[in-house]
């Protein structure tokens, strides 16, 4: 898995999560092939908001997981502005934490930023290392903003449901995606891909003698 040089890296495992949180950097990188993606809508106490979420496998094969929060009005009993979100299972697994403003998916899917204080965000781990987190910063989301899009490049090769939560003075909780260990089954197919991959690349290299 290669890195940024100033990659937000948040490191697996019970503690370690960065104090203070990590800064997370602009993205870079390939996008690589969609896998899955979802979004959905619901009403808190002091917000109403929309969560985006995709997978995509990038050129290393490992999995990238983007997120999104749009804030689409107040609650059902007040108005306040969102502070942060946080995606669960991430167990063991390393993450490299990014933001990419851009409307990459077009019509449908996620949204170009509207809240320019989300570059002052920050990621987090949560101490028994499930949770990440982003904080939004200087400038949480207010009235209609959305947030830009959060990509968690990680070291997974496969992924499962899992869950997001999107938190003020109240919170608001729904399936998304996460990164998990594949099945046996399925690294037994990767290696094979693997070796027949690395089979081609020796014969292509081989050299060819001309017929005279």
């Amino acid at each position: 898995m290669t890195l940024p040089a100033h990659a937000a890296v948040v490191l697996p495992g019970a503690g370690q999560f960065p104090n203070p949180p990590a800064t997370i950097d602009p993205f870079s990188g390939d996008r690589g092939t969609l896998l899955a993606y979802s979004e959905t809508t619901g009403t808190a106490l002091t917000f109403a908001t929309k969560f985006r979420s995709a997978v995509y496998r990038n050129s290393t094969g490992h999995l990238d997981f983007y997120y999104q929060v749009e804030r689409t009005g107040g609650g059902t009993a007040s108005s306040n502005p969102i502070q942060s979100f946080t995606a669960a299972n991430y167990g063991n697994f390393i993450v490299d934490a990014q933001r990419d403003g851009t409307d990459f998916d077009g019509a449908g899917g996620f949204l170009a930023a509207n809240n320019p204080g989300t570059f002052t965000s920050t990621a987090n781990r949560s101490f028994d290392g499930n949770v990440m987190g982003v904080n939004f910063g200087a400038n949480n989301l207010v009235g209609t903003e959305n947030s830009t899009t959060y990509i968690f490049r990680t070291n997974a090769f496969a992924f499962t449901s899992g869950t997001f939560g999107v938190i003020d003075g109240s919170a608001l909780q729904g399936p998304t995606f996460a990164p998990t260990v594949p099945e046996p089954a399925t690294w037994a197919m990767m290696i094979g891909g693997f070796a027949l991959a690395g089979l081609a690349t020796r014969r292509s290299r081989r050299p060819r003698r001309a017929l005279a």
